[in-house]
């Protein structure tokens, strides 16, 4: 469905995206993460057709993408982006927003289309609200409810939940969820967040510098990171000096006793616990680094754990 042949997209003499290839079919999900500055959002933005890559070709159904510099009115009808800036009409109504994404149908889908977006991103009450006098996390909902409105086949969402409160984000994911699946729409998602991206990734992509470094699944990443770097964007990574190097484990990733498969001993001495719902989040010294531990309970007095490296 989606086919992006070694993109290059550069800024004067600076290099943003360098040599990116991969496809994706109908109904796949694609996370992209990586540090700030890796270029994530420029990729979504050209995937979009929105920014004219340097060098390279997007395929869309077998059709190319055509960047601003070859299309009058920049981006795709079946691509639909939700990027950071939001991209609202400012001085049209809540109301008005959607209709705008909804002029192909006839008033009875609208207003019924309309109701169901307004009533899903809780916008009910600002409907009449021009869209330049709402809040920010307002103004990602109503982007949400734009991107939406005309039923996209690829969905781009860049970090879109992240001005959502907990009820309001787990309603609009699981509605986005339910969506996707009842219409096999195909979407690439960029994120900071280790839920999310393991929530919504079939696949993810590590960006750095511009390049990808590794596409695996969401397990492979946590369970087999390459690096600290790719090891710590999933959860937090413990590190502590051993016999003349560094090993790395997660908080949840030891025993207190010797196993086959954790036989690392680690004497540690412990600072305080912190109760954190369903687990006690304990801290504790090695030398001079601390480390963390997970437990449902409250550990015992301890003098020491058995870990294994993560890498």
């Amino acid at each position: 469905m989606l086919v992006v042949e070694k993109i290059k997209v550069k800024f004067e003499d600076k290099i943003i995206l360098n040599n990116i290839s991969f496809s994706l079919e109908k109904g796949e999900r694609l996370v992209m993460v990586g540090q700030s500055g890796c270029g994530k959002t420029t990729l979504l933005k050209t995937l979009a057709g929105l920014l004219q890559p340097t060098a390279g070709s997007l395929y869309f159904d077998g059709e190319k993408v055509r960047g601003p510099a070859e299309r009058l009115v920049p981006g795709h009808d079946r691509i639909k982006l939700v990027n950071q800036d939001f991209e609202l009409d400012n001085f049209h109504t809540v109301t008005e927003n959607i209709r705008l994404k909804l002029l192909a149908f006839d008033d009875a889908y609208k207003s019924s289309r309309i109701n169901e977006l307004l009533k899903l991103t809780g916008l009910q009450k600002y409907s009449q609200r021009l869209a330049n006098t709402l809040s920010g996390g307002q103004k990602q909902r109503l982007a949400i409810a734009r991107a939406l409105a005309d039923e996209p086949d690829l969905l781009l969402l860049d970090e879109p939940f992240n001005q959502l409160d907990f009820n309001l984000r787990n309603k609009i994911e699981n509605y986005i969820d339910v969506y996707l699946k009842k219409y096999n729409i195909t979407l690439i998602l960029v994120s900071h967040s280790a839920e999310e991206t393991m929530r919504w990734g079939e696949k993810v992509m590590f960006l750095k510098g511009g390049k990808v470094v590794r596409t695996d699944s969401p397990i492979n990443f946590y369970q087999a990171p390459t690096d600290k770097l790719e090891a710590g964007f999933f959860g937090i990574i413990n590190t502590v000096y051993h016999q003349g190097g560094d090993i790395h484990f997660r908080p949840h990733q030891y025993a207190l006793t010797a196993t086959k498969n954790r036989d690392i001993e680690i004497a540690v001495t412990l600072e305080k616990v912190v109760f954190k719902g369903w687990y006690y989040d304990h801290v504790f010294k090695v030398g001079n680094r601390k480390i963390y531990l997970y437990n449902e309970k409250p550990l015992p007095s301890i003098q020491s754990i058995f870990v294994a490296t993560l890498f």
